[in-house]
């Protein structure tokens, strides 16, 4: 049998290392594969983006090429990880329009964490198709997707299509969105539903783990006002933000935590 593989499906380039940056140290340091699969990192044309996405190409630290300064700051994270990196050509929602181009799919913030538009439909299917060529045979492999605390689209497309291949006989775990579940911890129970459905599985990090971890996300420095706002130097906040996370996961121990459907 091959070398059993673990496969963290990341919609976009930093998720994965918010979410379960831990989890991925700690696999690394032990010598076993990791591969972070970055879906919906495909670069748009940048001569014709919807106004919602102007605005955001707009943001501070936004580089001339988004996407190359993103690949970049990915690069390097997941050399922090000791991860492989797999990155996908999709586009990220706010670069998205209908099978005529006559339509922008999602147009403002509040689109971005509404229901996913009837035109991804088939795009949940072609992801599932896809990763399930990616992953070798079901019993070598696990997946780790988003749970989509937050209801981010991109993050409900990604676990709608873990979950067909969940129903394939792959073995899926769900990770915790990151920095949502930190800032609505309703949003767990809203995620996983159905009371009964989800066995969960803690994951203790030892202090190194969690010190890669860090580095890892400060490792995008072009997300990092937006995901830790506040005052004063960064590097403390996003330290004592994942530290605090971790704490409150493992109840006082440094934790991340998966989530499994139940057959």
């Amino acid at each position: 049998m091959d070398t059993f593989q673990h496969i963290v499906l990341s919609p976009h380039y930093d998720d994965a290392a918010l979410s379960c940056g831990g989890l991925i140290a700690q696999l690394g340091a032990a010598g076993q594969p990791v591969v972070v699969a970055t879906l919906f990192g495909g670069k748009p044309d940048y001569d014709n983006l919807s106004p919602f996405a102007r605005q955001i190409h707009g943001r501070p630290l936004a580089g001339a090429d988004p996407i190359d300064q993103r690949r970049a700051e990915e690069a390097a994270a997941l050399a922090i990880l000791a991860a492989q990196s797999r990155t996908g050509d999709w586009l990220d929602c706010i670069y998205r329009q209908d099978a005529g181009q006559s339509r922008w799919l999602y147009t403002d913030e509040a689109a971005l964490f509404g229901a996913v538009d009837r035109a991804d439909d088939e795009l949940i299917e072609e992801l599932a198709h896809c990763l399930a060529s990616l992953a070798p045979a079901p019993a070598a492999c696990a997946l780790i997707a988003p749970l989509a605390i937050g209801h981010h689209v991109d993050h409900q497309i990604v676990r709608r299509s873990a979950t067909l291949l969940h129903e394939h006989g792959y073995q899926v775990w769900f990770y915790e969105d990151y920095p949502y579940i930190a800032r609505d911890r309703a949003g767990l129970a809203a995620s996983l539903g159905e009371p009964g459905r989800w066995q969960a599985r803690s994951v203790p990090l030892n202090p190194a783990a969690v010190q890669r971890k860090i580095e890892a996300v400060l490792a995008y420095p072009s997300q990092l006002e937006v995901l830790f706002p506040g005052q004063g130097p960064l590097e403390p906040r996003v330290s004592v933000a994942l530290h605090g996370q971790a704490e409150a996961t493992g109840q006082g121990q440094l934790a991340e935590r998966l989530w499994r459907l139940r057959h």
